[in-house]
């Protein structure tokens, strides 16, 4: 591809993608309001990414959320106090240490995963399933793509 126009239209779909993902899902990271933890959005994607993780090391988080290891630190001292989250040293290298959800933090990703699920039903409601289908498989494509990208 070596048509400028076909970059350019990149580009715009890019910046539209963005607007419209932001738009739509951003609502499933702001600030709770069930009055127990009052999570900020940063706070709850790093509760989303360690519970898909596992386990997760600090800098792979600052990866994953394109964040610097200082803004990480205090995220993790944060969501460690509410009891959300736990480090420990890993046994093999005594210089590595694994960010853990806590049983709380499990059930609070649960929860989050939940109403996740339910606004992701909720916005695609207005369309058909046919819709949903090719949208799930284009974003499939387009994760894939972009790890290639990463990783190149």
């Amino acid at each position: 591809m070596n048509n400028k126009s076909d970059y350019e239209d990149i580009r715009h779909n890019l910046i539209k993608f963005m607007s419209l993902f932001h738009r739509l899902f951003r609502p499933t990271f702001k600030r709770e309001t069930d009055g127990e933890y009052k999570c900020n959005k940063n706070q709850i994607r790093a509760i989303m990414i360690i519970g898909r993780s596992d386990k997760i090391s600090p800098s792979v988080l600052c990866e994953y959320m394109d964040m610097e290891k200082g803004s990480i630190t205090t995220l993790i001292d944060s969501t460690e106090k509410m009891g959300l989250v736990f480090r420990e040293d890993d046994p093999k290298d005594k210089r590595k240490i694994w960010i853990q959800l806590t049983n709380e933090g499990k059930e609070y990703f649960i929860k989050q995963e939940e109403i996740f699920i339910s606004q992701i039903e909720e916005i695609f409601s207005t369309i058909p399933e046919k819709e949903v289908d090719e949208f799930k498989q284009s974003l499939k494509t387009i994760v894939t793509i972009l790890d290639k990208i990463k990783t190149s």
